[in-house]
Formats: C-alpha cells, sequence, structure tokens
C-alpha cells in the first residue's frame, strides 16, 4: 500500500472519567498523522526531549509554563491532524459507569475519525496509549469488532490494524499526549481558578474541519448541554483575568 495515503491514528486522552469523583473535563483525542509525515514529527519531539530533558513528551507532567509552550510551539508547524471528543463528567447520568462512559465516547472519535478517512482517501491503523491492564485488550476486540464495523463509520474498510503501545514504545503517542492535554487546559479550571487556553490555540489549525466547521467534527462534545458558554468560559482565561 502507497504510505501517501496510509496513515496513522495515536489516541490518547486527558483527564479523569470518574464520574462526579475526577475531572470536570474529560478529553479523548485521536491525532492523524500520515506516514510520510511521521519521521519529522520523530525529529521534533527527539528535539524537544533534548531541550526540556525528558525521557518523553508528556504535557501532564511538564508544569512549567514556557516549557510546555516550548513543546507546543515546535510540533504546532508539523502536519497532523486533531479530533477531541470533550466531556463534561458533571452532566453524565448518575448511574453510568466509567467504562460504559469511555465506550461511548471512543464511539464518537471513531465516527470522526472514520469521516476524515473517508474525505481524504485515507487507510489508517490504529494505536492507543496502553494502560498496562487487560483494558487494553478489551479496548482492542470493541473497537475492532463494535465500532469499526458501526454503520456510521461507512469506511470501515480503510480501518487496518488495532493495536496498544507504550508512549515510550512508540513516540508518536506523546503528539497525542500534547493535543489531548492541550485541549484539557482550555477548560479544566484549576486550583488558582483559572484555565489556560495557549496550548490548544496554537495548535488549533490542526482541528478537523469538515465543510469549513470544526465544532463537531474537529472538536465534538459528547451531549450539546456540555458544550460552556463562551462568556463563561473566557471569565476563566488567564489572559483575561
Amino acid at each position: 500500500m502507497d504510505d501517501t495515503i496510509r496513515s496513522t491514528v495515536y489516541i490518547d486522552e486527558a483527564g479523569d472519567l470518574g464520574i462526579n469523583r475526577g475531572t470536570q473535563w474529560f478529553v479523548l483525542s485521536a491525532v492523524i498523522v500520515d506516514k510520510i509525515d511521521e519521521l519529522d514529527i520523530r525529529t521534533k519531539l527527539s528535539q524537544i526531549r533534548s531541550k526540556l530533558n525528558v525521557n518523553e513528551v508528556h504535557l501532564r507532567n511538564i508544569k512549567e509554563f514556557n516549557r510546555r509552550a516550548y513543546a507546543v510551539n515546535i510540533l504546532k508547524s508539523e502536519k497532523f491532524t486533531c479530533i477531541h471528543v470533550l466531556t463534561d463528567t458533571r452532566k453524565f447520568e448518575p448511574n453510568i459507569t466509567p467504562v460504559i462512559a469511555y465506550n461511548f465516547i471512543c464511539r464518537i472519535l471513531i465516527e470522526r475519525v472514520s469521516w476524515y478517512l473517508r474525505d481524504n482517501n485515507r487507510f489508517a491503523d490504529i494505536v492507543l496509549s496502553a494502560r498496562g491492564t487487560s483494558r487494553d485488550n478489551e479496548l482492542i476486540d470493541y473497537i475492532k469488532n463494535k465500532l469499526i464495523p458501526f454503520g456510521g463509520n461507512q469506511v470501515a474498510d480503510m480501518f487496518l490494524s488495532v493495536k496498544a503501545k507504550q508512549s515510550s514504545q512508540w513516540d508518536l503517542l506523546q503528539l497525542a499526549d500534547v493535543c489531548a492535554t492541550s485541549m484539557f487546559l482550555s477548560h479544566e479550571v484549576n486550583a488558582f481558578d483559572f484555565c489556560i487556553p495557549c496550548y490548544a490555540s496554537a495548535l488549533s489549525n490542526h482541528l478537523y474541519r469538515r465543510n469549513g466547521s470544526v465544532l463537531k467534527y474537529g472538536l465534538k462534545y459528547f451531549k450539546d448541554d456540555m458544550k460552556p458558554k463562551t462568556t463563561e468560559i473566557k471569565q476563566k482565561w488567564i489572559c483575561n483575568k
């Protein structure tokens, strides 16, 4: 298969889906990279690791603003596409379990990935960020046998392999971490009563757009009533404080 039409979908998350016990926001993200562009991104990730003196680029573990901003700034010029599904965990039904909630969210994400593949004539492998538990195999089976054949995907034959890897083994998962965490930080109010939209804003050109629209495509809220009002969320932006 020609690598010019073959991609990899890297999936990672940010936040804690423990309903009413974890973070307010949970973000599940897919980053789609064409095979021919992976080497350039790996080179940039290596540059970031060297500059920041870290073994892996995990934005959630890099606490300082300037160090996070450096990583995002280096990656923002690379070629990739992001799709995020955002969930306000406070607005879930009270009896839903985190596993069931995750499966619903994952279905919405894979559906949008399928639209992107169809729109851009791409075939793709899926690489999940491994948890190191039996849940990895359960999720692989769920995606392969339930989500990919789902009628709404329309392009089931454009999905190839599905596997779970540690980010230390598969370094482009670190790009997915950067994208997911950036979106999470733009919504989650921290202990100082503000959120930080800067990183997500810097990566906004990478969001999947369809017919010029990003909302419900590259940026999808799990339910419409979970989308925060613009005035409310801007009040929590540090640049507006």
